[in-house]
């Protein structure tokens, strides 16, 4: 099914943007940005605190717009994976791990700044996660490319007055989680329908590996250069699912703000923030071990990354 929603997307934009857009290239406009980081920091007899480590990452930004009279085609690629080797342990494990591809597609509908608007967009990961005690890894990956992966759709209006900010309001959006990992499905990860089981443990259907959901959806996109070499890429997703707590919204609020030092080298600060009413996730406040005491308290929560790195950046 979500196969057929996304050829069904592509294929309508290849229809109205026409053969024109593959033989003309004047109207398209391309920009990127790779980052490669690397830090380490060693202390010895350090009276602040801390512990040694070793940190390397990859940022890759990738945009082609198609842009002729009424009509615009966005596309866009956004890549992030970083490890880390912290304290005294041996290997490295991921801090940062993302890959995000949008495609929208814009025509003139009336005003100066409103536009008819479809867009489709993917959200998932590189590699598997997993949980640490020093350089064991507790059991099996908590995470992996397509467990979760997230297909969106959304069709509605475009606000958009200038090239760097736009809103999309779309009353008919749809969302697709998938969790390939079947032990993931069925302990219900990431929202889809978990496993049932018998009386003696048994399981007696395995979890769903697909949910679908139907809802609304608000997408506020700004990019912009601040001040001079300074940069902001911010992207803020709002979806309300009308048939399951639609006043529970599910919110992704990604940053990306790059300060290009010169030609090839520059600063980023990664910022992202996810919620989602579905996801249930696990804390041991008491610390004993065991997830499921009275004093501990699971349930969806504001999920938090950011990151800050200096090294090599090449804008194109």
């Amino acid at each position: 099914m979500k196969n057929i929603l996304i050829a069904v997307f592509f294929c309508i934009a290849e229809v109205l943007i026409g053969q024109e857009a593959k033989t003309d290239t004047t109207y398209w406009k391309k920009s990127g940005f790779l980052g490669l980081n690397a830090s380490q920091t060693s202390l010895s007899n350090w009276q602040g605190g801390g512990e040694n480590n070793v940190a390397i990452n990859a940022i890759l930004n990738v945009e082609a717009i198609y842009k002729k009279e009424k009509q615009e085609w966005t596309n866009k690629l956004d890549a992030q994976y970083g490890l880390i080797k912290p304290g005294d342990v041996k290997n490295f494990r991921k801090n940062i791990d993302q890959l995000f591809a949008l495609s929208k597609y814009n025509i003139s509908a009336f005003g100066k700044y409103w536009y008819y608007a479809a867009q489709a967009d993917y959200r998932t990961q590189f590699s598997p996660g997993y949980n640490y005690d020093g350089d064991s890894i507790i059991g099996r990956a908590t995470s992996d490319i397509n467990s979760p992966g997230y297909i969106q759709l959304a069709l509605g209006l475009d606000f958009k007055p200038t090239d760097y900010f736009s809103v999309t309001i779309a009353p008919a959006a749809g969302k697709v989680t998938i969790v390939n990992r079947q032990y993931l499905a069925d302990i219900g990860a990431f929202g889809v329908e978990k496993a049932s089981y018998d009386n003696a443990g048994n399981i007696v259907s395995h979890g769903k590996k697909i949910r679908y959901e139907f809802g609304g959806r608000i997408v506020v996109k700004f990019k912009k250069e601040i001040v001079k070499n300074f940069t902001l890429d911010s992207y803020l997703d709002l979806f309300s699912n009308y048939a399951h707590n639609p006043q529970n919204i599910d919110v992704v609020f990604n940053n990306l703000f790059t300060l290009r030092i010169n030609k090839y080298f520059s600063a980023n600060f990664i910022s992202q923030l996810t919620y989602d009413d579905d996801i249930i996730i696990k804390r041991d406040w008491d610390k004993d071990g065991n997830y499921d005491n009275k004093n501990d308290i699971n349930g969806p929560r504001v999920q938090l990354l950011s990151t800050v790195a200096i090294g090599f950046g090449y804008k194109f």
